[in-house]
């Protein structure tokens, strides 16, 4: 439930922020909301973190089950959901007492006709489409009327993959195509295989017979002699695992670093197709005085493109292959965090971006995550509270917390 929870909030953040400067904030015990002048929008009472989606409502826990809230903090759903999922705009799959539903989260109103018992991915638009099972078959769910596509349920169910209004469905063995803006089979379940060609046709294979079907039902004999040419649509109502990848290929330029005696180093930059090729390097750097030199980051479209983590008297700081001083060996850690930096002294952790501009001295319990669409990031203060610090002027959002 908690994992399902996170994706939700990953998918508000998304859009929450780009609209509405508001952040959540902890206060130790509770979840609140806050405007980025540090006025208490919503007081802390929930459970969890939380968003205010599209600037109208957020997603809110209170005791383990969730509801959801306007911007000015009404109760729009009481917290009585197992677990609730967006999946379209304001529409989620919510789950009360073992079985799924459709609801609008804006206004309250439950959108589905039936309860379900699990359900797929949405494909296709104008309507969503939903794959839900009940009672262990499969249907099509219209999205906007809750209503089921089709009436008779189906051992499986898939998507054609075009942008054609198709699904594949699967009974006892045997496969036939749906039309899913009316109901209506266009392929009759009798078929051992399919397969996708263009435009919304397929050919239909039972036995030795192929029928090539165009997107309104039309058939003809078909030509086994395109089958190769073509793919299955049958599949994708199966999952298959993608091949996994020879670990030992490189194949791009990087940086490697190579330890001499005592506190010498060397350092390169290397093309190697293999990692046990034999390369000659492009560059070279010679590096003195350090108990340890590690790769810290090596990418081409940053600058300066590479830097080292390096430990000197015990402290580590960073530096670029070449030798300049990004950040002096003073710390007792640093981490990359992939858009700035977290160094660490006496276990309080700081804040430096990219370009070394430090937002925070290392004064912080922890600092967890960025957010670009926000731009701020997630921090937390010594004494428990949590919140937003801006990216540019490094305001912390929690009330008392001046900076």
């Amino acid at each position: 439930m908690r994992q399902a929870f996170y994706l939700l909030l990953t998918l508000l953040t998304l859009q929450s922020f780009a609209q509405s400067r508001k952040y959540p904030y902890y206060n130790g015990h509770k979840w609140g909301l806050v405007n980025d002048s540090n006025q208490v929008v919503v007081q802390p009472k929930y459970d969890s973190e939380f968003w205010i989606f599209r600037e109208k409502i957020a997603i809110v826990q209170q005791g383990g089950l969730y509801g959801s809230i306007g911007v000015d903090g009404t109760t729009i759903i009481p917290c009585r959901y197992d677990s609730i999922s967006i999946i379209k705009g304001f529409t989620v799959v919510a789950r009360l007492k073992g079985k799924y539903r459709l609801v609008d989260v804006s206004t309250g109103k439950e959108l589905s006709e039936v309860g379900f018992d699990k359900w797929k991915e949405s494909k296709h638009d104008k309507p969503a489409i939903l794959p839900v099972n009940i009672d262990a078959k499969w249907y099509f769910m219209n999205m906007v009327t809750g209503q089921l596509v089709n009436k008779q349920g189906y051992d499986e169910i898939g998507f054609v993959s075009t942008g054609y209004y198709e699904g594949v469905v699967q009974q006892g063995g045997k496969y036939g195509v749906m039309n899913l803006t009316t109901g209506a089979l266009i392929a009759p379940i009798q078929y051992d295989h399919l397969v996708y060609k263009s435009q919304g046709a397929f050919d239909a294979i039972e036995g030795d017979k192929i029928l090539s079907y165009t997107a309104d039902g039309k058939s003809r004999p078909g030509n086994a002699t395109t089958l190769m040419q073509t793919e299955s649509v049958s599949s994708a109502a199966m999952s298959f695992d993608a091949p996994k990848p020879d670990d030992s290929y490189v194949g791009y330029m990087s940086l490697y670093v190579y330890k001499g005696k005592e506190k010498d180093w060397k350092v390169t930059y290397e093309k190697r197709v293999y990692a046990n090729s034999s390369v000659t390097p492009t560059r070279e750097f010679q590096l003195i005085g350090y108990t340890n030199v590690e790769m810290f980051y090596y990418d081409e479209t940053k600058q300066p493109k590479a830097l080292l983590k390096v430990v000197q008297n015990g402290k580590t700081g960073l530096i670029t292959p070449e030798g300049n001083v990004i950040l002096p060996c003073i710390y007792d850690g640093i981490r990359d965090e992939g858009g700035f930096y977290v160094p660490q002294i006496d276990g309080k952790e700081g804040l430096i971006k990219p370009d070394s501009k430090v937002l925070s001295e290392p004064v912080l319990k922890r600092v967890y995550s960025a957010n670009y669409d926000a731009e701020a990031y997630f921090i937390e203060m010594p004494d428990g509270k949590k919140g937003y610090m801006d990216m540019h002027n490094g305001k912390i959002y929690i009330p008392g917390v001046s900076r």
